[in-house]
């Protein structure tokens, strides 16, 4: 049998070992690259998404290793598909570390275009991985909370979703509020959603307030 299909029959097993399997993409490149195609290319479910899952953690760990890939992630951003849209902004997020050409720049606003993406669970993703951009970024920090502030205007999800979406927007201002120049206006965007119809993201808005109100 030959090596790939050793691999698809592999990382196709339901209980396969992930962490066996980050350890394999971090030492052999040959994998890595399997890997990598297997989560860009194949069909079944099973295949690409073990793939994503072990790519998501070497990469996260190593992202040097993964930066030469960056392009055909990126391209990732547009798939029909939210799954392979989710796992594009999950790891070019990863290697954002990595990105001694700033890479990111170019895609800066396809990233954040997800903020209003047809499905409400990438739309967190965007979000929720904005973190790892903030912390290796830094100097996109004010470009970035702009964004976050303008969220209404950015989405048009219904008034649940929306105010859910703002829970993972708090979170992040508290998380980097010391990096952040525009604590004004911040301050009076957690103020508002004190009132906010989503319990989680009053419970967010409260958490900021006790810590930086």
């Amino acid at each position: 049998m030959l090596f790939r299909d050793d691999l698809i029959l592999e990382i196709s097993d339901k209980n396969f070992n992930k962490n066996e399997f980050v350890e394999r993409a971090i030492n052999d490149s040959k994998i890595r690259d399997e890997l990598v195609q297997l989560m860009l290319t194949h069909r079944k479910i099973m295949v690409y998404h073990h793939s994503y899952n072990v790519i998501s953690q070497a990469s996260q760990m190593r992202p040097e290793l993964f930066y030469q890939y960056w392009e055909d992630f990126a391209v990732l951003l547009d798939h029909p598909n939210s799954y392979h849209r989710d796992f594009a902004l999950i790891i070019l997020a990863n290697l954002t570390p990595a990105d001694k050409e700033n890479k990111f720049l170019n895609l800066f606003n396809r990233y954040f275009s997800h903020i209003n993406d047809e499905k409400f669970m990438t739309a967190r993703k965007c979000i929720q991985n904005t973190a790892k951009i903030l912390e290796s970024k830094g100097e996109l920090t004010g470009d970035i909370i702009d964004i976050l502030l303008d969220v209404d205007n950015r989405c048009d999800f219904p008034l649940k979703q929306k105010a859910l979406l703002k829970s993972d927007v708090i979170e992040l201002f508290i998380n980097f509020y010391r990096q952040i120049n525009d604590k004004e206006g911040v301050n009076e965007f957690v103020k508002y959603e004190l009132g906010s119809i989503s319990p989680k993201t009053r419970k967010m808005a409260k958490k900021f307030m006790e810590k930086y109100g």
